[in-house]
Parts: structure tokens; C-alpha cells; sequence
């Protein structure tokens, strides 16, 4: 799949916009301030409906404006258009092929895209919210009822967590009834990622020794906050799986499995010790909603031991790992956003990364074109947009 034309209405900086985009590599550069990674926003939008930049829809409407409205035209793929439409009234319309979507979730997957920008950086350097976001935004892309679970677990846990804040004893059914729940949709969660960093963690490790020229090793494991859970992967660490095998088990073991994590997951939550804590506290004390990741280097802990140069490559390595793993899944080719990524890096490492990234419809930020001399030297053609020329 590539993008072959991003149109833009009240987005960000842009009034109105129409860019037609190359099929390869496309280098957006100019001076900062000027939207070089609005670009980009926009059309990752159309993947998830959602800013990687964590950003508020409001946010997005351009000064003055009352809405934005997105559009990426596309190519070699099972729809030919997406639209994202937003106004101050807080209503967001996704149509695709010119058709109304009601639901976010039949977006996912229409449009895959991998994106690294300077915030990617935190998946490593800062907390577990910036792991499970990261998670989060690539498994939806691959399972729409991975993101049905999301919004299911989410809504439970707010349930019991208004009981919990009350401190008052709830009715046993009803609270047995929101674990149950919690346990349910919190046990296909913890199935996915399971699988899902499990390929990252192969994957990943193989790109970071190839970024640093076979000199480091890159480890990541799936960290729940479901202590029974946690114990068996803790015993189980040593035991590792053919490396590469990301085709999805049987239907009827993969049920087995979520079943056999729910209910591990609900004896964890009916626990009188934890239905104790849980009431003293006021909130619930355990779940997905407080997964991590453990990130390591030649086995030391990545963020508390890692220089800045590691926790780059290692970024880059777990979002190129995520490309590589959504081609495989899905059969088709997925859209590389890359904001600001080389410039930090020297020339060797540029043309590691332009090489793992060749087979891609990738695009790039960078405030200089010069910055991107080892992009393009095997001859691939490049478009070059200078957004100082757009508006």
C-alpha cells in the first residue's frame, strides 16, 4: 500500500493543501515551525484516526477554524481513500471509499503505518504509559477486537473503580460480576501482547545488531500486572520459541490460552488480600491497565543504564521491528513515517537504516535535504518537499 496524495483542510498550519506523494521515499524538509511533522500527523491520522503525537483532537483545527478535515489518497491497496473530519462540536467522521464509518474501530487496518518521531524516544526513557501506547497503537492495527477489549476493559474498570472510591461494600454478584468481566476482556489483552512483544522481541534484536554492527544485543519482554501471570513468564524465561514464527495458533488452542489467562487473571482479582488493598486504596491495584515492558542492552536495563545514542537505536530498532512484523502478519506493506531520525545519526547508521527500510514507502522529516545524502545513493528515486514553499 502507499499514500499517492494528502489533502488537507484547516489542518495544523495548513489552510488548504493538496501534495501529490512519490511511491518510495519522500523527503519533507525546511525550517522548523513550518509543519514538516504536521504533515506526517495528518497522515497517520488516517491509520488510527488518532495523533501519534498524543495530541487532543481540538488541538488539530487550525487558528481561527471551527474544523480540519484529512484526506490520503491510496494505492495498491483494498480502499482507494480515507477521510478524517473533525469539528468543535467534538463529532469525528471516518469515511472510507467516500463511505461513513460509525464505529473507529473498522478504520484499523485499512491503512497500516509505523511511526518514529522524537517522542518515540520516551518508549524507552520514560514510564510505563509511553509502553503500553506503543503497544497499544500497533495492535489495534493488526485486531479491531484487540481494540473492542481495550475499550470493554476500560469501561469495566471505571465501573468498579466508582465502587471502590466509595469504599462502601457493593453487592457480591455485581462486584463478582465486574472481575468477571475485567478478567475477560483483560485476558485477550494480555494474550496479544504476549504474542505481540514476543515477535518484537525477536525482531527487534536481530535490526539493533544490525544498526550497531553486531556490537550490542536487544532484548524485550511483556512485563504484566497480573502477578500470577507474571510468576509463570518469570519461570518460563529461559524457554524461547523458534524464532520467527508469527503465524497465529489454532483457534481452539488460542481460546484455550485466553481462557486458561482469565482465570488466573480472576482468581488474582478475587483474592480477599487484593479485594482488601483495592478497598483501602480506593482503585483497583492490578491489571493491564498497568503492563509494562522491560527493555534491556547485553542485559542491563536499557533506561537506567543505556546511553542516548542506545536508547535512539534502540527506538528505531522497535519501530522498524513493528514494520517488519505487520508485513508478515498481514501480507501487505505498511506506510514509514521517520521524524527527524537521522539527523543524529552518522553515516554509517543512515545507510543501515536506509537499507532496512528500502521495500517501503517511507517518509522523512529533516530540516536540511543535505542531512539525507545516504538516502536515495542506490539509485531509488526521491521526491523532495520543501514546506517553506507550501503555504
Amino acid at each position: 500500500m502507499v499514500i499517492t496524495e494528502l489533502e488537507l483542510h484547516n489542518f495544523r498550519n495548513y489552510k488548504s493543501l493538496n501534495l501529490e506523494l512519490s511511491k518510495s521515499i519522500n523527503v519533507i524538509y525546511g525550517k522548523n515551525g513550518y509543519g514538516k511533522t504536521n504533515l506526517l500527523e495528518a497522515m497517520f491520522l488516517c491509520c488510527i484516526g488518532k495523533s501519534f503525537r498524543a495530541a487532543k483532537d481540538p488541538e488539530m483545527i487550525g487558528y481561527g477554524g471551527e474544523s480540519f478535515s484529512v484526506k490520503t489518497g491510496i494505492a495498491e491497496n483494498s480502499c482507494s481513500s480515507i477521510r478524517v473530519t473533525y469539528n468543535r462540536a467534538k463529532s469525528k467522521f471516518v469515511e472510507i471509499d467516500g463511505v461513513y464509518v460509525e464505529k473507529l474501530r473498522y478504520l484499523f487496518g485499512n491503512l497500516l503505518g509505523i511511526v518514529f518521531s522524537p517522542e518515540s524516544i520516551r518508549t524507552v526513557t520514560d514510564g510505563p504509559d509511553f509502553r503500553r501506547r506503543f503497544l497499544n497503537i500497533y495492535i489495534c492495527q493488526l485486531s479491531r477486537d484487540y481494540y473492542y477489549s481495550l475499550m470493554m476493559y476500560n469501561k469495566f474498570c471505571e465501573e468498579k473503580n466508582k465502587i471502590l472510591i466509595e469504599r462502601s461494600r457493593p453487592d457480591p454478584i455485581e462486584f463478582e460480576v465486574l472481575n468477571e468481566n475485567i478478567a475477560s476482556y483483560g485476558a485477550k489483552i494480555a494474550y496479544d501482547r504476549m504474542r505481540f512483544v514476543d515477535e518484537v522481541n525477536k525482531t527487534a534484536a536481530r535490526i539493533y545488531r544490525y544498526i550497531t554492527d553486531d556490537t550490542e544485543d536487544l532484548t524485550v519482554g511483556y512485563v504484566p500486572n497480573i502477578p500470577s501471570l507474571l510468576d509463570e513468564i518469570r519461570k518460563t524465561s529461559g524457554e524461547t520459541e523458534d524464532a520467527g514464527n508469527a503465524v497465529q495458533p489454532p483457534e481452539d488452542e488460542k481460546r484455550a490460552e485466553i481462557e486458561r489467562i482469565k482465570g488466573v487473571f480472576f482468581a488474582d482479582l478475587t483474592s480477599e488480600r487484593l479485594v482488601k488493598r483495592e478497598f483501602e486504596y480506593g482503585r483497583s491495584v492490578i491489571g493491564t491497565q498497568k503492563d509494562d515492558l522491560d527493555i534491556s542492552f547485553n542485559g542491563m536495563n536499557l533506561r537506567s543504564f543505556g546511553s542516548q545514542g542506545q536508547k535512539r537505536s534502540a527506538a528505531i530498532a522497535l519501530t522498524l521491528a513493528v514494520l517488519e512484523i505487520m508485513k508478515k502478519s498481514t501480507g501487505r506493506t505498511p506506510v514509514l513515517f521517520l521524524d527527524d531520525v537521522l539527523s543524529e545519526l552518522d553515516d554509517r547508521r543512515q545507510r543501515n537504516i536506509a537499507e532496512l527500510t528500502k521495500e517501503y514507502q517511507t517518509f522523512y522529516t529533516c530540516a536540511k535535504s543535505d542531512i539525507m545524502r545516504n538516502i536515495g545513493a542506490d539509485g531509488t528515486p526521491v521526491n523532495y518537499i520543501n514546506v517553506e514553499k507550501l503555504r
